[in-house]
């Protein structure tokens, strides 16, 4: 009899209905469709994003209450699969931290990596955002807003968001990438900068982010005055919005399929 195996798919998680079938949803029937011997399960590692889904009557486990299940029902190989950007808090706090408490209850748990984790990954998803953006002239860029992170770990795994910069830059590609966390590098200071240096006169802005949710909507391309929108436009650049997560991107799935590959292909 075959063992019962489960894939495990967890994401920080989305408010917004269209983002949680669009981007989560995309990378999830995604691995689904490549892993058909693994029942799939969702979790959410925010708990603000839970409490408010509850309030309208969406329960989403979080990720320690998923595996409880599967240990309860018997499950012997359980892989997790985040869809975190990259290695950072939450991925460390939520995710890593279960593996102790876990391994014993498994035959097997293996936890596989967020979206950006070496240098491939970060060309292979330069070129995935590279690839949604509509041909430009030669006075028109691309502003990216990513999350970045409060506690530097940006700088200690490899300045993520620096490491796209300069890859963006070594393909020709028109873009500047900024963080949404004015403690990051790049912040959006260091964005204006660039957008003068540079002298576009129309920049299309996408979020650096696996779900254009709120961050996206509002900061990015909010019509506040201290919206990344109302400030670049306050010096006469002309603004398109591309509010679409990386999640519903095919060459962005395609990298979490081979990370769950990868990790498979070690445990053999």
């Amino acid at each position: 009899m075959d063992s019962k195996k489960a894939l495990v798919v967890i994401s920080f998680g989305s408010t917004f209905d269209e983002t949680r079938t669009h981007d989560i949803g995309g990378i999830e029937q995604a691995l689904a469709a490549a892993f058909p011997a693994y029942d799939q399960y969702r979790a959410f590692t925010s708990a603000i994003i839970r409490k408010r889904l509850a309030e309208r009557g969406i329960k989403i486990d979080d990720t320690e209450t998923v595996l409880q299940k599967l240990v309860d029902a018997g499950y012997e190989e359980v892989v997790l699969q985040p869809t975190h950007l990259l290695h950072g808090e939450e991925f460390e706090q939520k995710i890593l931290s279960l593996r102790d408490k876990f391994t014993a209850k498994f035959q097997k748990i293996i936890i596989s990596q967020p979206l950006i984790v070496n240098d491939e990954d970060y060309r292979l998803a330069a070129a995935a955002v590279a690839v949604q953006v509509p041909p430009l002239a030669a006075d028109e860029g691309v502003v990216l807003m990513g999350h970045g992170t409060p506690r530097n770990n940006n700088k200690a795994h490899g300045y993520t968001y620096v490491r796209l910069q300069e890859i963006f830059d070594s393909m020709k590609f028109p873009a500047i990438v900024g963080t949404v966390e004015e403690e990051d590098t790049p912040n959006f200071e260091a964005v204006l900068q660039k957008l003068q240096e540079r002298k576009y006169k129309h920049v299309h802005m996408y979020p650096l982010m696996v779900v254009a949710g709120d961050h996206a909507k509002n900061d990015m391309y909010g019509d506040e005055e201290d919206s990344w929108k109302t400030q670049i436009e306050a010096l006469g650049i002309k603004t398109t919005g591309h509010l679409c997560g990386l999640g519903r991107s095919k060459a962005i799935q395609a990298i979490y399929i081979q990370h769950v590959l990868r990790v498979l292909s070690l445990e053999d």
